[in-house]
């Protein structure tokens, strides 16, 4: 009984010092649009890569070709490799500081809550750049019969995918790993795609 009230007094204390002000998204990077060029991808295109089974630069993909694909808007702008990277480092940076962490997950931080998280925060790194179209960033439902990204086999996940210039990524947002759609684990399993 003692060990479990040091440990409970040990988690309130480390939990107690977290200040959540998310300070950080006055720093959300932001793109220059200047010398970078962007695709835009629309329903066609996104049609051409799951129909036929292509991903960036027609590489075969495994997808199904039945999948749930559900666009939000009627365009989307593909996202500058160099800038995911930034953005990833400081998405990282952004859950941490704020102790938003996959740990001891319950319902409430799962992995539905972190892929929304990632998406939303693009759609305000696009408004806040100015962009005339929402970065090509979705929400990935799939069922996991392969662990990736530290998350093991089992049930259904939900994860990101990025359309960038450079390839096409599957994203696990707890972890920061990403990986080339044609080359991640589960992309036979895909379920849906939300964008």
């Amino acid at each position: 009984m003692r060990k479990i009230i040091l440990t409970l007094i040990m988690l309130f204390t480390v939990t107690s010092c977290i200040e959540r002000k998310f300070d950080e998204l006055k720093e959300i990077p932001k793109t220059d649009e200047e010398h970078i060029v962007y695709s835009i991808l629309g329903r066609k295109e996104f049609a051409y890569h799951f129909n036929y089974q292509r991903g960036h630069n027609s590489v075969s993909i495994k997808v199904p070709k039945d999948i749930g694909f559900i666009m939000l808007d009627g365009a989307y702008q593909t996202v500058d490799y160099f800038h995911f990277l930034k953005f990833n480092n400081w998405f990282k940076k952004l859950i941490f500081e704020n102790g938003i962490m996959p740990i001891n997950q319950n319902q409430t931080l799962d992995c539905d809550n972190f892929a929304m998280l990632y998406k939303s925060l693009w759609s305000v790194a696009a408004y806040s750049s100015g962009n005339n179209f929402e970065f090509a960033v979705g929400l990935v439902v799939v069922s996991q019969n392969h662990p990736y990204g530290g998350v093991p086999q089992g049930g259904l996940h939900m994860l990101n995918i990025v359309f960038a210039n450079k390839n096409y990524y599957i994203f696990e947002p707890q972890t920061g790993e990403f990986i080339e759609l044609h080359r991640y684990p589960n992309q036979e399993h895909i379920k849906y795609i939300i964008i």
